[in-house]
């Protein structure tokens, strides 16, 4: 009696210290695949539903970033458009095959999606199995939560400070450096301060602590650098039929950042870039007295500089 139950705390002690790691949005990725199940074997599509649900994660309304004309896969397989969305992102290798997934490959689906945010490869476990890829994905995740540097764009109503007119995430440091616009809620509001509204932000692998608030016309400027710059819609949650990119009328700025825009009336978030000048010193300095922020001048000229 005493054996069995010293062997089952060892075994408590075990679990306990494998998911005391990275288990970072493990119910999120498991809930990617169409078998829930984990413990049984893996195959390629089960790689991909998973990493392309860590790609959303932490790179939400990510553009393609290449034009992918084949597959390996039939058109007609219900996971077409998921294999086609790692493979204009340029995480499918070649190697990949629909039925089974080896060691190499994972390895490089990975370290791919990785290499991103200038992170070096993590060894892989066997994705024999399905639970071995959630574990991997796992842990590359908190690997990546830690690398990335959003902040956060919130424009208040000037009638209405505790109102949330448009918010947005400043993601310049990744692979696609753009503005991730969200869809205003109205369950959410200023009145308890901006650190409040931060966590309503992010999602299990994106935390979100730097800020910049403005009242909206404002907020728009940092963008629109005084009319000079020309906004685009790069990408969508949901996804387009390929339109994007698509320029925003000029004067119609703010209406798209509003959601009022007819191209975005139907989206939850989108990706928008801008093709003006960088913001400078100069102009931090002159706006400054009209935002709050968390940031001092220079960490805020960083955060809004594309690398």
């Amino acid at each position: 009696m005493r054996r069995s139950l010293l062997a089952l705390a060892a075994v408590l002690v075990l679990l306990t210290t494998s998911s005391a790691g990275a288990q970072i949005c493990v119910t999120e990725l498991r809930a990617s695949l169409t078998d829930l199940s984990t413990d049984r074997a893996a195959t390629g599509i089960d790689a991909a539903l998973v990493l392309e649900r860590a790609v959303e994660l932490v790179e939400p309304a990510l553009p393609k970033l290449a034009v992918v004309h084949d597959l390996p896969i039939a058109a007609s397989s219900p996971y077409a458009d998921d294999v086609r969305y790692l493979a204009e992102r340029k995480l499918l290798p070649a190697s990949w095959r629909p039925d089974r997934i080896d060691t190499a490959t994972w390895q490089s689906m990975l370290d791919r999606f990785q290499s991103w945010y200038k992170l070096g490869p993590l060894k892989v476990h066997d994705p024999g199995r399905v639970s071995g890829l959630l574990v991997d994905a796992a842990d590359v995740l908190e690997r990546v939560s830690k690398a990335v540097r959003p902040a956060a764009l919130l424009a208040s109503d000037p009638k209405d400070p505790t109102r949330i007119v448009f918010w947005a995430i400043i993601w310049n440091w990744t692979v696609y450096p753009r503005l991730i616009v969200l869809r205003p809620r109205d369950d959410v509001s200023l009145a308890a301060g901006p650190e409040a509204v931060l966590p309503r932000m992010g999602d299990c692998a994106v935390h979100i602590s730097s800020y910049v608030l403005a009242p909206a016309q404002d907020a728009a400027q940092l963008f629109l650098a005084t009319n000079k710059s020309r906004m685009y819609v790069v990408g969508s949650v949901p996804g387009g039929d390929g339109s994007w990119p698509v320029i925003v009328p000029a004067g119609k700025e703010l209406d798209t950042f509003t959601f009022r825009a007819t191209m975005v009336t139907d989206l939850r978030r989108y990706a928008a870039v801008f093709n003006g000048p960088d913001v400078g010193l100069r102009t931090v300095l002159t706006v400054l007295p009209k935002l709050r922020t968390n940031m001092s001048p220079t960490r805020f000229l960083a955060y809004m500089k594309t690398p």
